[in-house]
């Protein structure tokens, strides 16, 4: 009779994985998006076309026939060529609706009064002060984007921006570990002392969730991510921390291959 030998295994301590908050703070947007050459030329044609048809200029209501005003204007404004049959005409044949040809937008010059025929000392200080003086935008470039500045919040006003920093290695988005003798605290707390720590409290900002939007889950480690937006203020790096804000196309060149592919869908696209 065979006797029952009984193994017992006995199982190896395994190491608890690390945990860490990483956030991917971001600044949205300032200004507009700038538009692709093909909608921009299809806004310009459809500008085009609307002048086009609109509504021709009632100049005999503002100025009537045999008045000196009326002189001004017609020597500002020349008449259209009529339409001459005995003539070819490359770009079509005008058509003349109350002296205009209404093949092409209407530019209408109007004659300065004696009020408006002002010195150029009095205009300036009416432009300064009139409510209906010309708007002129700022540039959408700015001298962060001439100099190549990627530490400033000023430059691609037009993109999302997020921000990286450089642990004298390579560089990633922050990232904050807990510590095995700390206490348990919220993951989106951790990253919000962390962010304090290594960029000043002089930072404004909020939490799209508490929840992680997305886990690196490695064999030692599981890395939660947390999504952010700076709303004010600047992000001043302690003890002379390297940082940059970067847009998607730039943060391809500095991350990891492995980590950003990680991360691509994540990342906003404009």
């Amino acid at each position: 009779m065979l006797s029952k030998v009984n193994l017992r295994a006995y199982s190896s301590a395994v190491k608890p994985s690390s945990i860490s908050s990483t956030l991917l703070l971001s600044r949205n947007p300032v200004i507009t998006a700038d538009i692709p050459k093909f909608e921009d030329q299809y806004f310009k044609y459809q500008n085009e076309l609307w002048r086009r048809l609109m509504w021709t200029f009632p100049k005999w209501f503002y100025y009537r026939v045999g008045t000196l005003s009326e002189q001004r204007f017609r020597e500002l404004n020349k008449r259209p060529l009529y339409n001459n049959p005995n003539i070819e005409y490359p770009r079509g044949r005008p058509e003349i609706r109350q002296e205009r040809d209404r093949r092409f937008k209407q530019e209408v010059i109007l004659p300065k009064t004696y009020e408006e025929n002002k010195s150029s000392e009095d205009e300036e200080a009416a432009a300064n002060t009139s409510m209906s003086r010309k708007i002129t935008p700022n540039s959408r470039t700015t001298k962060a984007d001439e100099s190549g500045d990627t530490s400033s919040l000023e430059r691609k006003l037009a993109r999302t921006l997020y921000l990286v920093i450089n642990d004298g290695k390579s560089w990633k988005f922050p990232n904050f570990s807990l510590q095995s003798t700390e206490a348990v605290k919220p993951l989106h707390l951790l990253a919000e002392e962390g962010l304090y720590q290594i960029g000043g409290k002089n930072i404004n900002y909020f939490n799209v969730s508490n929840t992680p939007c997305h886990l690196i889950n490695k064999d030692d480690s599981k890395e939660y991510l947390i999504k952010s937006h700076i709303l004010s203020g600047q992000f001043v790096p302690q003890q002379s921390l390297k940082f940059m804000w970067l847009t998607k196309e730039e943060l391809s060149e500095h991350l990891d291959a492995t980590y950003f592919k990680e991360v691509e869908h994540l990342l906003n696209e404009i």
